[in-house]
């Protein structure tokens, strides 16, 4: 090897690890367990005076502006590196927008001049941090929950599922249940509501939500939350208890959390898919929630009993969200 190639493998730097969330951006460096900072995707807007969100925007200019300024604060405020000497691992979601992607690559390379630029997607980073080679990842974010199914190391695709139930769902349905309790429209903030929800809420059995929606009254203590400038607020048992019963309720086109991650994997190939159920990742902010994993458990084991029915004519099996050959 030549003295100047030696030289430069030895100045090469760590390269930086961005994934811009919804409600959270996570940025760090290559090689470390962590992130080295979790900040909300949001910057100080010195034109309207306030913290402006990144996906607020209309036109493809104001979005530029948008990821200029928050990158300028990742990269100058929290972990104080210069972006031209570091190349940068982009971490997205499958179903990210064109227009999003095609932008931040306009910002790293016209803006901050970075050497170089890799997009991965998130379902594969997830897997991959895991060893195993077949892995079902079940993100629950902000805005929606992504299930997709990661098969040596490639995402299949005709499986991916999405649908609108994640954090602000459940922002939605305890709003709406606060304002039961104290009989009365408090207007909350997004930020009070997430801290109620992350102090207070939790996620029942799937028993007990079945005898809250029967009626019965069953034992969980109400809690009082001060609010700055108003009295105090009461958090019924019950709230705490029903407020992210949104992700789990069926409706006609079987769209709750369980049924598209069996959706999910009952389009995959047949012989995957007990590796896929043996092997599910659950991940993102709302995952977190205390009692999600194992009602998700509980959920599936329910839906997988009762998900076989006969066909009529053939008497064969007829899978989740298969029919039959004979249209039986």
């Amino acid at each position: 090897m030549a003295l100047y190639e030696g030289i430069a493998l030895i100045q090469e730097k760590q390269a930086v690890v961005l994934d811009l969330g919804t409600d959270y951006t996570k940025f760090g460096f290559t090689g470390e367990a962590a992130p080295r900072c979790i900040v909300r995707t949001e910057f100080w807007c010195t034109a309207e005076r306030r913290y402006k969100r990144v996906y607020e925007y209309k036109t493809p200019e104001e979005l530029y502006d948008n990821l200029v300024n928050m990158l300028h604060l990742l990269y100058f405020r929290h972990v104080l590196v210069n972006p031209k000497e570091r190349k940068v691992v982009v971490v997205e979601s499958l179903l990210t927008p064109t227009l999003f992607r095609e932008t931040l690559a306009k910002v790293l390379f016209t803006h901050y001049e970075v050497s170089g630029v890799i997009w991965a997607d998130n379902p594969r980073m997830c897997a991959l941090t895991l060893g195993t080679p077949i892995t079902l990842i079940v993100s629950v974010g902000a805005r929606e929950a992504e299930v997709s199914a990661v098969v040596h190391a490639c995402p299949v695709l005709r499986a991916l599922q999405s649908q609108p139930l994640a954090s602000h769902a459940i922002h939605d349905e305890l709003a709406r249940l606060i304002d039961e309790d104290n009989n009365s429209e408090l207007h909350l903030s997004d930020d009070i509501i997430e801290d109620i929800k992350v102090k207070t809420c939790f996620i029942t059995t799937r028993e007990r939500s079945g005898k809250w929606a029967a009626g019965e009254t069953l034992q969980c203590k109400s809690v009082q939350y001060p609010v700055p400038g108003r009295a105090a607020i009461t958090i019924s048992g019950k709230t705490r208890e029903l407020a992210a019963e949104s992700l789990f309720v069926r409706d006609n086109e079987l769209a709750s959390l369980p049924d598209i991650i069996l959706q999910c994997i009952m389009l995959c190939p047949i012989d995957v898919r007990r590796p896929l159920a043996e092997n599910i990742l659950v991940t993102g902010g709302t995952a977190c929630m205390p009692g999600l994993k194992v009602r998700l458990a509980q959920e599936l084991r329910h839906l997988a009993w009762w998900g076989i029915s006969w066909c009529r004519r053939c008497w064969c099996h007829k899978s989740y969200v298969q029919r039959c050959v004979c249209k039986g």
